[in-house]
């Protein structure tokens, strides 16, 4: 049996290595992506009577469900549940929750634009239109905008919550019995997960089997080489260099997608809150994030007790952790925005063009060009991959020849199918979601009018006029200022308010 699982643990890592030094390699990307993609479509084709079938279910207290149940899989979940570990008695749990996250993170959005799979959003099948159930904010403004394969929420849900129960009962703080039944709990979230983005029309089954198998590689992965890691990030000043080092390789040659997506984004917060988290420990407060910190020795010593409420101990903890989470995020952004560009003036364009992915420039082309152009794009150059099956009549065609398109089609051909989506959603959440993307269109209008430095004018900006490679550095250090804040700066406070 031991060797069995070595053999399995040998085969992941070798997967997840693989893949990283693929993501190193840019110019295997074109060629691997012409090869993937239209095998992903034509799987995505035949998965849309899946989804057909299980929207027939629908009911709004079950989108109601479903949709509320994503939230788990979130940047607002992560910022609250991930820093409550590190101050209640658990810090060890946390910051291996921070590393593989970073890691599930990147793998998953590196694959997603890599392989440039479309979600079923918008589609047909037959005579029936997918339905884009339960749109809330995010999942309009951020999480529909990313393509589909693999399903994020499928592989991040799986890694979190698998790697919480297997260090509980590693470290021995639950009994087998606890443990067998909390990784049964935990099947059948990560079911309940899968199935709601199937229902609520964001993924296909090959996007849920994909996000499933690239999740169990990545926790196996970590899990083989976790007893390394803890050595280490406490080894020191070494440590903060690798994980820059690590950090500007891996986002800078992070795929391009075809079309501009939030994935790179969510993988820039990640990996500069995992770099702050690293300079916390390693730089900060190691002292704080030795294995022998553990709950049972915060919540039941005499440090545990205020008044004789372990709730109040463990409330003033947090009120003090976030109050610094902010201060320290909101500051850093806010003069990272005045520093930044003035920095950037001493280097050249051709280093500051480098920055992933200038395949966009949102605030050079007005919302009513993007259109205009989009609809003379429709009728030029349209591929069809010569299979249909029972009867589908799907509705893109133009994603199967993205690979062979140019740049700025592919993003008009993603933009229009963010057409389709917005004039799927319905009820209050159709309002709702057009409000906000009436907003988001105002924001780049105004910013496409506004007047650009000649200087940057050959730089890619954001849809807000802000050079690309300036709102990639701040978001990073802003995270990262999160990430201090988390694992250095609030345990150095609350040792020495005796908290």
């Amino acid at each position: 049996m031991e060797i069995l699982v070595w053999a399995a643990q040998g085969v992941c890592v070798v997967l997840v290595a693989s893949f990283l030094l693929l993501v190193c390699i840019p110019r295997l990307h074109t060629p691997v992506r012409a090869y993937l993609r239209p095998l992903a479509i034509h799987e995505v084709e035949n998965g849309l009577e899946v989804v057909v079938a299980a929207q027939k279910w629908q009911s709004p207290w079950l989108t109601h469900l479903f949709t509320k149940s994503s939230h788990s899989v979130s940047v607002s979940f992560y910022a609250s549940f991930l820093p409550m570990l590190f101050w209640l008695g658990l810090p060890e749990l946390g910051r291996n929750l921070v590393f593989l996250m970073t890691l599930a993170l990147y793998v998953g959005n590196a694959i997603k634009d890599l392989v440039s799979s479309p979600r079923p959003l918008g589609l047909s099948y037959g005579t029936q239109r997918l339905r884009f159930l339960g749109a809330s904010d995010e999942e309009v403004q951020l999480n529909a905008k990313e393509y589909g394969l693999p399903s994020s929420h499928t592989l991040n849900t799986l890694c979190l919550n698998f790697m919480v129960v297997w260090y509980l009962y590693d470290r021995q703080l639950i009994a087998t019995g606890t443990a067998a039944l909390l990784y049964c709990l935990v099947f059948l979230w990560v079911l309940w997960i899968a199935a709601s983005r199937l229902y609520l029309g964001l993924h296909t089954p090959v996007d849920l089997l994909a996000g499933a198998l690239a999740g169990m590689a990545v926790l196996v992965t970590f899990i083989a080489v976790e007893g390394h890691l803890a050595s280490w990030v406490l080894s020191g000043p070494w440590a903060v260099l690798h994980a820059a080092l690590a950090s500007l390789v891996l986002l800078r040659l992070h795929p391009r997608p075809l079309a501009h997506t939030p994935s790179y984004q969510f993988s820039t917060a990640f990996m500069g809150a995992m770099f702050g988290i690293v300079v916390g420990v390693a730089a900060i407060a190691p002292h704080a994030h030795q294995p022998a910190v553990q709950l049972a020795h915060l919540w039941t010593g005499s440090g545990g007790r205020l008044m004789g409420s372990r709730a109040l101990w463990a409330l003033r903890r947090l009120c003090l952790g976030f109050g610094v989470v902010v201060l320290l995020k909101e500051g850093s952004h806010a003069v990272l925005l005045v520093l930044l560009p003035q920095l950037y003036r001493f280097f050249p364009l051709s280093i500051r063009r480098l920055w992933q992915p200038p395949v966009h420039n949102l605030a050079k082309l007005h919302p009513g060009k993007q259109q205009q152009q989009q609809q003379q794009q429709q009728h030029n150059g349209q591929q069809h991959n010569g299979q249909q099956h029972n009867g589908q009549h799907t509705a893109h065609e133009s994603h199967q020849n993205g690979c062979h398109s140019g740049t700025e089609q592919a993003q008009q051909q993603q933009q229009r199918h963010d057409g389709m989506r917005l004039r799927t959603r319905q009820g209050r959440a159709t309002a709702a979601a057009t409000a906000a993307a009436e907003a988001e269109a105002v924001a780049v209008a105004a910013a496409a009018a506004a007047p650009m430095n000649p200087l940057l004018a050959d730089l890619p900006h954001n849809a807000r006029g802000l050079p690309w490679d300036v709102d990639v550095t701040c978001r990073f250090f802003s995270y990262s200022a999160i990430g201090v804040a988390v694992a250095g700066v609030v345990p150095h406070m609350l040792e020495a308010l005796h908290w």
